[in-house]
This record gives C-alpha cells, structure tokens and sequence, in this order.
C-alpha cells in the first residue's frame, strides 16, 4: 500500500492561509500542517491544535521572506535582512558568503529562536521543513542538520525530486539534490520521495509500499495555488483504494 502525508504549508502565516489549513484538516484532506513561528496567526494555531491532535504540526523554518525573529545585526550585514529586520525576499539564495562563520551562527541562532517560538505553543514538534525550501541550500545542510539534531527533532522534509529536469544546469541540481538528500536520509527519519500536490498527480507511474510527502499551500493568491487546492479539496491523490493518508507521526526509522 502506498502512504501519502499531505502537508500544509505556513499554518499561522496569515489569516488566510490559517483558516484554509484548518479547513482542510477538518475535511480530512491534509493529515500535517508546519507552522511558521513569524506568521501572524499563531494565537489561532495554538487553539487549532490542542482541539485537533489527530494530525502532526512540524516548524516551517523560514530565512527567506517575513520578519526575522532575532533581528540581529550579523544578518543584516550579511545581506538577509533590510533594516527593520525583514528578511530580503529570497536573498538567503544569492549569498556567497554562508559559509562565514558570523553568517552561520547568526542562521543558527534564528533557527533556535524560531523553533523556540513553535514549541512554545504546547504541541509537540513532529517534524521540520522549509519555507522556500531554504533548508536544501547547500551549503546550509550541516547548520539545519545540527540545530535539529541539537532539538530533538529527528523527521525532516526530503528537498523536491528533480529527475525530470533536462539542461545541464539542471542536471548538476539534481547531482547535488541527491546528495543532499542522502545526506538527510541518513540523518534524519524521511518520506521515500517529496512532491508537490500537483506534481504527484501528474505522474504516470507511483511505486506501492513506499511513502510520499505531498506539499500544498491553502489559502495563497494565485491560480496555481487556487487550482491546486481544488485537487486538494476533492482528495484527488486519495481516490485509490491503494492509498492511505498517514501523518508524520506514523513515519518510523526503516
């Protein structure tokens, strides 16, 4: 049988995004939700959750978009934030100089703080991901590796699987994407495979007995996120017989 976790992005982001998850837990079309700890709604995520324990909530580690929570210097110089503390939309990916230490332990120091944020709310943490997927930067792997380690959180997201990419450019990704995420498997409990809702759907083939984590995004502007939610909303990844929606906390060390 093939296990699917349906994850919804950036619960507590805004009051969109927040009464769109919840909608969707309700429904039983999502089984997991991370929560962004520098969203707006996170009052509301804290009532949600202690009412509804039946799916895993992880932490949406964020260093790409939004208020930093620190608002530390080191990561204004370093070029991730502008002045009032807001991380440059995007600007994590552009950076030459993540390897510096000062750079490091400033993301660090952010990461700690964020996941203090989400704990503070009285869930227990199932996993963690991404916004942006800032977590499957390169360089950046051994700093989330051990933040998490260091806070017991042991389930990570996989990065996106890029095996239908073509150019060259892209072939080199997807050299470095599997290396990355072989180093995660190897480190952290993961699904076989991550996958957009959509990008799922449009496979052709799926192996059984293997576990997908599929990602939407409830409550977001755009088409692409309002068709998408469509087939989440009909449970089109779940219309099989030989499906089963699981959560993170069903996903065990193999």
């Amino acid at each position: 049988m093939t296990r699917i976790i349906i994850n919804a992005d950036d619960f507590g982001l805004n009051e969109a995004a927040t009464t769109e998850i919840e909608r969707m837990i309700v429904l039983g079309a999502v089984s997991s939700t991370t929560v962004m700890a520098n969203g707006t709604q996170l009052g509301e995520v804290k009532r949600f959750a202690i009412e509804h324990p039946e799916i895993s909530y992880g932490v949406h580690l964020c260093l790409s978009e939004f208020a930093s929570v620190t608002k530390s210097d080191a990561l204004y110089r370093a070029g991730l934030t502008d002045e009032m503390g807001f991380f440059i939309r995007k600007a994590v990916f552009g950076l030459k100089n993540l390897t510096d230490p000062i750079v490091k332990n400033a993301i660090r120091d952010e990461l700690n703080a964020q996941i203090d944020i989400v704990s503070s709310l009285g869930f227990p943490i199932s996993h963690a991901d991404s916004h942006h997927h800032v977590h499957t930067i390169f360089p950046l792997k051994e700093v989330f590796a051990d933040v998490l380690k260091e806070r017991g959180i042991k389930k990570l997201r996989l990065g996106l699987d890029f095996r239908s990419w073509r150019s060259k450019r892209h072939f080199i990704l997807w050299l470095q994407r599997e290396k990355l995420n072989r180093f995660y498997k190897s480190n952290f409990v993961t699904s076989d495979a991550f996958y957009s809702y959509g990008e799922y759907l449009r496979r052709s083939t799926r192996k059984t007995e293997m576990i997908f984590e599929l990602m939407c995004h409830p409550g977001h502007p755009g088409q692409i996120y309002r068709d998408e939610m469509r087939l989440v909303e009909s449970k089109a990844a779940l219309n099989n017989d030989g499906i089963e929606l699981v959560t993170y906390n069903d996903l065990i060390k193999k």
